[in-house]
């Protein structure tokens, strides 16, 4: 009977270690955090700068947010407890090799040249007929360290069109897997005495 129990014990043991770390890619701050403020990487909503596209990408997030209820969003970036980093993949034209224009932009208004030879730069899908491509929408989460530093990511994902809209694929997907780690219980109201 005791032999039996500790049998039993050592196969169960790891089970229940593994229930604890069923999501160890969804870190405890998106348990704890209660505000979130979106911005790009070139800045917040307030960036003169940003394009329509990113913009865009910035508002629709934050609808989202606010439809999923378990994040309110932060006025400001220092306010929060989580920094969501969108992208808005951009239209990328490939040139051959050895092309004079091969490491210039495109002049603004005109959609980013990839340079193959560029290491720093990937495209988000694979070459089109006509050279063109689309590369990935992302979102990446992030905290802030001490100095207002970005730290992290602490949970990233990305998809050709993943921020489109009322159908934000990527914040959809962030929601999911938080939601499965960390079930939002919701609070319970206190009557009025």
């Amino acid at each position: 009977m005791l032999r039996t129990l500790a049998i039993l014990l050592l196969i169960a043991a790891p089970l229940l270690a593994q229930d604890k770390k069923r999501h160890p890619y969804i870190p405890e701050q998106f348990a704890t955090a209660k505000s979130v403020y979106v911005e790009t990487r070139d800045g917040g909503i307030d960036n003169l700068k940003l394009s329509r596209e990113d913009r865009n990408a910035i508002l629709d997030t934050q609808d989202a947010i606010q439809d999923w209820g378990r994040y309110t969003l932060a006025p400001a970036r220092i306010d929060a407890d989580l920094i969501f980093v969108v992208y808005k993949g951009k239209l990328t034209r490939d040139l051959p090799k050895g092309s004079p224009n091969a490491n210039q932009r495109n002049a603004p208004g005109r959609p980013p040249i990839y340079n193959p030879n560029d290491a720093s730069q990937t495209p988000g899908s694979p070459i089109s007929p006509d050279g063109l491509n689309q590369e990935k929408d992302e979102l990446r989460v992030y905290t802030l360290d001490s100095k207002g530093k970005l730290q992290g990511p602490l949970w990233h994902s990305e998809q050709e069109n993943g921020l489109q809209g009322a159908n934000c694929v990527l914040l959809r997907r962030l929601r999911d897997d938080v939601e499965k780690a960390y079930p939002n219980t919701p609070a319970t109201k206190q009557s009025a005495p």
